[in-house]
Formats: structure tokens, C-alpha cells, sequence
């Protein structure tokens, strides 16, 4: 008998995985790209907008945030409130080592806090129209 113990964690060698076998073989085959890696490629891709009466060149990513922001500015409140989430969730705070002061003066912060309010207690009312 040899002196290799076999228990948790110590199958026996003739159990074991053979060498250039995985345990999943019919796993994601190599190469194959996994969804966040497929998005974040896609948000990269450039299209070109008009912009002021000019065109250039943004990635979709920024389209599509320069579209939030703009819904959100005139009046769309589920675009508003899905702006104020992301400044939330992304804004660079003091933890971060960076400034966590937004560029706004105490009027517009409580401008900003009255509509997170307002659209905190109108999301998801008995009231509201879909």
C-alpha cells in the first residue's frame, strides 16, 4: 500500500483528472466570449451623431449617456430618476482617494434632492400609468 492518503480534497490517482482534461468538457469552448466581454466590446464600437449641427464620433456608450441625460433634462422622469441612480452609483467619492464634491451649489443640490424625493414616492404608486 502506498503512503498517499486518499480522502476530502485527495481522490485516487486513478480518479483524478487526466492531464489536458478539464472537469467540464463540454464547457465554454476556448476562444468563445463570455456576455460582459460581448457588451463591453459593442459599448466601445464608434457611431457618428450630430451634435450642435456637426458630426463626430462617440462611442455608443456615450450616446447613450448623452440620451439619458438629455431625457432627463426635459422632463422624462423615469429618465431622471435613472440618471440620479447612476450618479449615485458612480460618482467618485472620498473613498475612492478622488474629490467626492459634485460641481453644484446648495441650490441645485436641493433642487436635486427635492426630485429624488418626488421621484422616489411617485415610482411604483397605485396612481401611476405604464
Amino acid at each position: 500500500m502506498s503512503d498517499y492518503e486518499i480522502g476530502y480534497g485527495k481522490p485516487p490517482k486513478a480518479n483524478r483528472f487526466k492531464k489536458g482534461n478539464s472537469g467540464n468538457p463540454k464547457g465554454r469552448p476556448k476562444g468563445k466570449k463570455n456576455f460582459a466581454t460581448i457588451l463591453v466590446e459593442e459599448l466601445s464600437e464608434k457611431l457618428t451623431i450630430k451634435e450642435a449641427g456637426k458630426s463626430r464620433k462617440v462611442t455608443k456608450l456615450e450616446a447613450v449617456t448623452k440620451q439619458l441625460v438629455t431625457k432627463a433634462i426635459n422632463g422624462d422622469p423615469r429618465a431622471l430618476a435613472e440618471l440620479l441612480r447612476q450618479i449615485h452609483a458612480h460618482w467618485p467619492t472620498e473613498q475612492d482617494g478622488q474629490n467626492a464634491e459634485l460641481p453644484a451649489t446648495e441650490e441645485d443640490l436641493a433642487i436635486l434632492n427635492d426630485l429624488m424625493q418626488r421621484t422616489a414616492s411617485n415610482a411604483g404608486g397605485p396612481d401611476e400609468n405604464h
